[in-house]
């Protein structure tokens, strides 16, 4: 799988890069101008206000967050599902411009965002819920907590760790949603049923893969953005996160089409070189079988006397 997706990357680093530099030079562009029309300053590509803001900015800040949210959830579910569709058939050998796997994101894009929301909604209720409740918990405990105190707080602790491992298996094992939308035209729901059977007996793989390519994208990320950081320029934030995610960002995506279209022809294509893809043409009848005509039933006996 990983020497898949560094193969398709490397070949097709141009377009990648561009499409994902542009998006997120798009996003943090529009973060900015919205901060700037909303608070009178700029704010940086991860959405963080420079200065404390009043009690007069909490209406205009859940305006900013809740804008900018939407505007990055259509605009990244258009990007994975176009580039989910560049990214198979590209591995396939197909030759597809960047034009018509956009013009295919575009029409696919209700069915992308709203398998994302629902993934979203799941990782939030398992690891985000708990965390939340646990602040106001750990806040409020006293130095010398009671017994029903420190229950609640290991139980809490315990949910947030729980829920971790669980929203990762989760993630993992609904991974393939893009892909079985863009070429199964699965809906939001089925999309996710579908990849849970794909990646059924794949899954331990499949997180491996995807561990070392989180690892890998951090360290390239760091490296970009944390100097960057230390001008303390929201505009130099805003670039060096742009080019970080030209790099890196396409390498998840890549990863799990690669993923699906293994796993699609066969599951010894998962550890070595991936069978060549085959077109599906309608299965043809057995030699001879259209020459015979049907048996025609039997005459019944004829009447006795």
């Amino acid at each position: 799988m990983l020497g898949d997706m560094f193969d398709l990357w490397v070949k097709n680093l141009l377009n990648f890069f561009v499409v994902f530099l542009g998006v997120s030079l798009a996003i943090g562009a529009l973060t900015g101008l919205l901060g700037l029309a909303l608070f009178g300053r700029v704010v940086s590509a991860g959405g963080i206000i420079p200065t404390s803001p009043t009690t007069a900015d909490l209406g205009m800040l859940i305006l900013f967050v809740t804008a900018a949210a939407v505007i990055s959830a259509v605009v990244n579910s258009l990007v994975v599902g176009s580039m989910t569709e560049y990214a198979v058939r590209r591995h396939r050998g197909e030759s597809v411009s960047l034009e018509q796997a956009f013009r295919r994101g575009s029409e696919r894009l209700p069915s992308v965002l709203g398998a994302t929301l629902l993934l979203n909604l799941v990782v939030f209720t398992l690891v985000i819920l708990p965390f939340v409740l646990l602040l106001p918990v750990a806040a409020g405990t006293t130095p010398n907590p009671s017994l029903s105190q420190l229950f609640l707080l290991c139980g809490l602790l315990l949910a947030v760790i729980v829920g971790g491992v669980v929203a990762i298996f989760v993630y993992v094992a609904l991974s393939l949603y893009p892909a079985a939308i863009m070429f199964e035209n699965a809906g939001a729901v089925p999309s996710l049923t579908r990849s849970w059977e794909l990646t059924r007996g794949h899954r331990w793989r499949l997180f491996a893969a995807i561990l070392v390519t989180v690892i890998l994208a951090g360290i390239i990320s760091a490296a970009v953005t944390v100097p960057a950081g230390m001008v303390q320029d929201p505009i130099v934030d805003i670039v060096a996160a742009a080019f970080a995610a030209g790099l890196v960002g396409s390498w998840i995506l890549i990863l799990t089409s690669v993923a699906y279209d293994l796993i699609i022809r066969g599951p010894r294509s998962l550890f070595g070189p991936g069978a060549p893809y085959v077109p599906t043409a309608p299965i043809a009848p057995p030699p001879g079988a259209a020459q015979v005509p049907p048996t025609p039933p039997a005459a019944p006996p004829p009447a006795g006397p």
